[in-house]
């Protein structure tokens, strides 16, 4: 960072030297411990930033120390990228009010009264919906308070339905009724006459009643009109944020004779809380990302709504049909939105937790800590007084998981952040003595081509890998990797083209493609180009980080084509994995005359830890029949295969007790050590043992395939476990490939 931003010159070198700390407002953001053995005495203190000295850019070599009286405001911020990214949020939430005001931080109120004082006859109201929100119940009360609750004509839009909401509204305008006009990005090819209709109204205010209103709710489409945009209210609704402001709202929208009155007295009113507690952390859940779910899904209040209902209709006679209610709201209410299995297991988990005859025992706690639980009283209200006093902020043990959850979700919305103010960054060419924009591209273009070889070629293979067996068989494996060098010989043709192409549109001597265009600007901002991303395998790496991944992919490859099958198998390391586990499954159903299907891997955990990075660098300087240290450590199992390069994701291994153990505090994806893949017939794993999926990237989803589960998904691996499974579906406890960095 020193070398690219001169602000930082003698950054590394006071690491370890002093206290290196930035703040903004009451937050602190360190770069480093406040005290350390190797600290010396503090350093004096600089001049102000204003006082127009600039030795303090120069290397002269000594310990300065005090950055945040050195740094300006936004070279804090990218102070905090560089060290606590998991706090950027917080830290451009300081940045703006200090430059802009405490009012930029903060919303505004929404409430209905007030937006409806903004509106005129001939101005329209527009809600603009997020995931989530539904804005139609709140504004059916305030008709209902402004007493136009049956003058109200609604529509939901969809195909065919715009000649009818064009007869509400021409209707409407003279009778001074209102109108809703729900989901208009639904009908995309009636917004051209919404446009006319709108303008209409603002042309001849004389002959629109005085009472008359246009609602309308859309969400974010490209063919809503401007005009009715720039000549409306806008409001954005979004869903509340939070377990007790989720909690609050469903309190809020159930009335006190269906929460206390029922023959069931204390155990209806648990239960009935016990669905809105689920209904609040399944939705919360999603902040999380891949650790809450696979795949981010649209549960909404209707849900709840509709669970609550069933509850109600099973339960009239006194008796609680556990098992129907269980199943209706797991696999049909809830569980019908789901449609990975992976996050089916984890709902149905989840459920257990707050809908089951063990959530009606009186010490029953929700969570560890036993902030959360049912309580046990009589009326609504208490209820809502009850939930008033939560935490505002929700700590990850609510939900099952670990404390790095919340880092997780911090450096996802980093990530948010700044991709969505790269997406608005106007593409600027370069100026005064720095390199423009082309010569940094060209430049990376010509880093990359000499960083790649030109094709992985089959001639310089050891042939006696593809000798047949005596069936005339070729070993599995050998196919295996013929079709993972078809597979990078075509993307190093992709990467190769394109990059020899964008080198000459640089130079003039061809036309800038749009193709070509993509590449340029995905290079400005470390992105895999979509070209290359179409012909690759799965990654979430930035462009910097993927190109290394390659090389080393590629010399893996080499490797095994040249020198034979390695000793251990960097997984990671394939187009498609599945395709090698099941070459070593037919390797085995051929060698002992198993049928193939019957077949499926017991896992084993050896004492050892191996890095493709390092094996490829110890390769490099192997003299010819020597035998690489990290393979003496290893034993050539009889049967199977070892395979190294995977990672624990809401988990850890722990040696010493050859079991999964919690996360360490920080540590967000430890290496899994290398593992022993043994073909069994018909293997029944150990019901102690998690069954961890194994995923290509650590997005997890994917596309739903034939087999059932998602592109993303490669095999489910068992892993000794000292606590149940429950615990580590609820934790998101998942093995993958590669990580994002």
């Amino acid at each position: 960072m020193e070398f690219v931003l001169k602000c930082f010159t003698g950054l590394t070198r006071d690491l370890t030297a002093t206290p290196c700390w930035v703040q903004f407002g009451e937050e602190k953001f360190h770069a480093n411990p406040d005290e350390s053995q190797t600290y010396g005495p503090l350093p004096p203190e600089p001049p102000p930033l204003d006082s127009g000295h600039k030795e303090e850019m120069l290397d002269d070599g000594k310990i300065k120390g005090h950055w945040d009286k050195r740094l300006t405001p936004f070279q804090k911020l990218i102070f905090v990228k560089t060290f606590e990214e998991e706090k950027v949020t917080v830290a451009v939430t300081q940045f703006v009010k200090l430059n802009l005001g405490q009012s930029f931080i903060e919303s505004p109120p929404t409430d209905l009264p007030t937006l409806y004082a903004d509106m005129l006859n001939i101005t329209p109201l527009v809600f603009v919906l997020s995931t989530g929100s539904d804005p139609m119940g709140a504004f059916q009360r305030f008709a209902r308070e402004k007493g136009f609750h049956e003058r109200i004509q609604s529509i939901s839009l969809g195909q065919g339905q715009g000649p009818v909401a064009e007869k509400m509204i021409l209707s409407a305008y003279t009778t001074g009724d209102w109108v809703f006009l729900q989901n208009c990005h639904l009908a995309a090819s009636w917004m051209i006459s919404l446009q006319e209709l709108v303008k209409e109204l603002g042309e001849k205010p004389q002959d629109v009643h005085g009472d008359f209103r246009l609602f309308m709710s859309s969400m974010p489409a490209k063919a809503f009109p401007v005009s009715v945009l720039q000549n409306s209210v806008k409001v954005t609704n979004e869903p509340p944020k939070g377990l007790r402001s989720n909690l609050k709202r469903a309190l809020t929208e159930i009335t006190a004779s269906f929460f206390e009155e029922h023959i069931l007295g204390l155990d209806w009113r648990r239960i009935v809380f016990g669905i809105c507690f689920f209904h609040a952390i399944i939705l919360e859940r999603k902040k999380f990302g891949p650790l809450g779910w696979n795949i981010k899904y649209e549960f909404n209040d209707s849900d709840r709504e509709c669970a609550l209902l069933n509850l109600n209709m099973f339960c009239k006679s006194g008796d609680i049909p556990w098992p129907t209610l269980i199943y209706i709201t797991g696999e049909i209410t809830y569980g019908g939105r789901v449609t990975d299995q992976w996050d089916q297991r984890c709902l149905r988990t989840i459920l257990t937790y707050f809908f089951h005859p063990k959530t009606l025992a009186e010490d029953y706690k929700y969570s560890s800590s036993g902030t959360y639980y049912a309580p046990t009283y009589d009326k609504l209200s208490e209820f809502r007084e009850y939930v008033d006093q939560l935490p505002m902020l929700d700590q990850p043990e609510v939900f099952g998981l670990n404390d790095n959850a919340n880092i997780a979700f911090q450096v996802q919305e980093t990530g948010n952040l700044i991709a969505t103010i790269l997406d608005m960054q106007p593409r600027l060419t370069g100026g005064g003595a720095g390199k423009s924009n082309d010569d940094i591209v060209y430049e990376l273009a010509s880093d990359i081509l000499g960083q790649l070889m030109d094709k992985l070629d089959i001639e310089e293979a050891k042939q006696d890998m593809f000798e047949p067996d005596t069936k005339g068989r070729i070993n599995s494996l050998a196919t295996v990797l013929l079709q993972e060098v078809d597979r990078f010989n075509k993307l190093l043709r992709v990467i190769k083209t394109s990059l020899k192409q964008l080198q000459k549109a640089l130079k003039g001597f061809v036309v800038m493609s749009e193709e070509l265009e993509a590449v340029y600007n995905a290079f400005l901002y470390n992105l895999v180009p979509k070209l290359w991303a179409g012909a690759a395998y799965p990654s979430m790496k930035p462009l910097s980080s993927w190109v290394k991944d390659l090389v080393l992919r590629c010399k893996f490859v080499y490797s095994w084509l040249k020198s034979g099958p390695p000793k251990s198998f960097w997984i990671s390391g394939f187009f498609f994995p599945q395709g090698f586990l099941t070459g070593a499954l037919q390797n085995h159903a051929r060698k002992y005359g198993h049928p193939v299907d019957h077949l499926s891997f017991k896992y084993n955990i050896l004492p050892a830890y191996r890095d493709q990075a390092e094996v490829t660098e110890a390769m490099a300087k192997q003299q010819f029949g020597e035998e690489l240290e990290q393979d003496r450590r290893l034993y050539t199992p009889t049967d199977g295969i070892l395979v190294h390069g995977l990672f624990m994701d809401g988990f850890r291994w722990d040696d010493s007790r050859h079991t999964l153990t919690d996360a360490l505090p920080g540590h967000m994806n430890s290496s899994l050590p290398v593992l022993h893949m043994e073909p069994v017939m018909d293997y029944e794993a150990d019901e102690t043992d998690y069954q961890a999926p194994l995923y290509k990237t650590a997005a997890r989803a994917g596309v739903l395939s034939t087999t059932g589960h998602s592109t993303n998904f490669v095999v489910t691996v068992n892993l000794p476990s000292s606590v149940s499974q429950d615990y580590w579906i609820c934790n998101g406890a998942a093995l993958l490939c590669q990580l994002s960095d």
